[in-house]
Formats: structure tokens, sequence, C-alpha cells
């Protein structure tokens, strides 16, 4: 019978150590010194000791006195003096007072009523003047990150710069002269304003400035010259953002005004003649891009877009303009609000 009862007394101190572990409180300090001491004084008794490690963290246990409900939870108060190198944390009762701070020592009163219950973790930091407390029921990992940093909302300038490509500015001009080449990518400046109600929806304006596109032919004794400027191109669009953390991937789509001058020069042997033709308006755009915000008011971001560009001839003449323009944009937003 010897064994039995050995197992069984075995099982029961097993189970007790199991159920003291299990309503004992801790405390965890931060921002400590290494090789400081940590000492728990629950109502002026002493409770539990603990070291700092290396990393300036240390933890002690202690238990709190059953109350009215026969659980070891308590209404306390906190206070931390910081004793040469010993931090010396003590939980009062709400209606008690701590003992007087030992002679050299510094007391800190932190504040308010915390709720001590089973396996409560009391994290005091104490790397500023006045100690902060985190109080959280089970166990807390200091070096687990907290949640990801959101992409913000709120009003965000912007300004840029990449390349633009007309795929077919001088596809139509060309004709049928076999001698005919232009230049139809350029570079491009933008800058604008979003305004980010929520996460995931945004409104955009924005302006874009290509480099003027050239192009020439030559056939026989027949040449001619262009230049084609945009003089601007105002976007308007919304945005549909999907966050990822700091990072938002967007689409967008919208309109666009755009103002352009082609300015032609034909040669004919000695002859030459120019013409300007000036045009504006409305055309459609969309696209997409994605920023990652490096701090909370700093982003980098690139974005591709197609744009129709549309106009009627100022000049009230039936002539018209309209191409594509594919944008491929970087730069960097700074939210402002």
């Amino acid at each position: 019978m010897s064994n039995p009862l050995r197992l069984l007394a075995i099982a029961a101190a097993t189970v007790f150590w199991m159920a003291s572990s299990a309503a004992a409180q801790t405390v965890m300090v931060r921002g400590a010194v290494p090789g400081e001491t940590i000492e728990v004084l629950v109502n002026g008794a002493g409770a539990g000791t603990g070291t700092i490690d290396a990393t300036g963290v240390g933890t002690a246990s202690f238990a709190v006195p059953a109350g009215d409900t026969a659980r070891p939870e308590m209404n306390a108060r906190l206070f931390v003096d910081t004793c040469g190198k010993v931090r010396r944390v003590h939980v009062i009762e709400q209606n008690q007072l701590p003992p007087d701070a030992e002679s050299g020592c510094t007391r800190n009163d932190i504040g308010g009523i915390y709720w001590l219950r089973q396996r409560s973790t009391i994290v005091i930091n104490v790397a500023n003047a006045i100690p902060v407390v985190l109080l959280r029921q089970g166990s807390y990992n200091p070096n687990t990150s907290g949640p990801r940093r959101p992409a913000p909302t709120g009003l965000v300038i912007f300004a840029g710069g990449g390349l633009t490509q007309f795929p077919e500015l001088f596809l139509f001009r060309c004709g049928r002269v076999e001698d005919c080449a232009g230049d139809e990518t350029t570079g491009a400046f933008t800058a604008g304003v979003t305004y980010w109600p929520t996460r995931w929806l945004g409104l955009e304006g924005s302006y874009l400035k290509p480099s003027t596109a050239t192009g020439s032919g030559t056939s026989g004794a027949f040449t001619f010259t262009e230049s084609v400027e945009i003089h601007t191109a105002i976007t308007l669009v919304a945005k549909v953002g999907v966050p990822l953390g700091p990072v938002r991937l967007y689409g967008q789509g919208g309109t666009n005004w755009h103002e352009s001058t082609a300015t032609t020069v034909q040669t004919l042997g000695t002859d030459s003649q120019t013409i300007d033709f000036q045009a504006e308006g409305w055309g459609w755009t969309y696209g997409g891009g994605i920023e990652v915000w490096v701090t909370p008011r700093f982003a980098l971001y690139g974005e591709a877009n197609i744009a129709q560009l549309k106009g009627e001839a100022r000049d009230n003449t039936a002539a018209e303009f309209e191409n594509r323009v594919r944008s491929y944009l970087f730069g960097a937003r700074f939210r402002i609000f």
C-alpha cells in the first residue's frame, strides 16, 4: 500500500502546485538597469523577488490575499520605490496606506485602482521619470510586436515624377511618310492632394505635366517637324484602397482635363509653313498603385495610369485632339491633417 499512497501524495502535491501557480500574480518591470533587484510587497509584507536581466526586464511572482470570496483577488493601489539598485513595488489594498519609504528611496505613486485577479500580470515600465503600468490577465511577452501601424486617413499631399508614353501620337501625323519617327516617351512631373475619409476610400486631385514630345519626317523634298506640349492635365479620381498595415494597395478611376498645343513646321524646298493647333477638353482615366507608409506622416508610392486626352479646337473648327497616355509615376506622400 505504500506505493499507492506515495503516488497519491505526489499527485496531490502536483495539483496543489499547479493550483498555486495558476492563482499567482506577476510583476514585470521593464526599462530598468540590468542586475537590479525587484522586490514585491503586498500590504507591507514581502511577497516576491526577482532580478532584471540583460534586456532590462525582470519578473517576480507573488500572491495577493484571498478576499471575502475566498479567491486571491483585490482592488489595489500601486507604488514604486527606487532604492539604489532595488525596485520595490508596493501592492496595497485600496483602503490602506503603504509603509513609509525608506531613507534614500524615491517613491512614485501610480494613480488608479487596479483589480488584481488570478494570473494577473502587472507590467511597470520605469524607463521614464513617471512609471507607466499595463495590467493584463495571463502572461505577457514584452518582445511581441504590437498591431501594425495602419495606413492613415486624412489629408495627404504628394509630389513625384516618372515617364509618360503616347503610343499613337505620331501614328496619324506620319501618315504615308516613310522616314518618320517621334519620341513618344517623355519625362513627367506630378503633384496633388488626396483626402482619405476612411482607410479604404479616397478622393484625389492631381496635376500632371509631361515634357514636350517631338517628331519629324522626310519624304523627298518635303520635311516636317512637330512638337506636342500638354500644358495642363488635371485629374480628378476616386480611389478604393486595400490597407495592409502600413501598406495600401489602391485602384482609381475618374476624369481629366487637358490643354495641348501641337506646333508643326512644314518645309518644301525653300518654302516653310508653321501651323499651331490648340485644343482642350475632358477625358477619362484609370489606374492603380501602392503606397508604403514609412512613418505615420511619410510614405513612398508608385502607380501606373492610362488616360484619354480628348479635346476640341479652341478656334471652334472641326479639328480635334485625341490620344492616350500611359504614365508611370513614383514619389513621396506627406500626411498633413
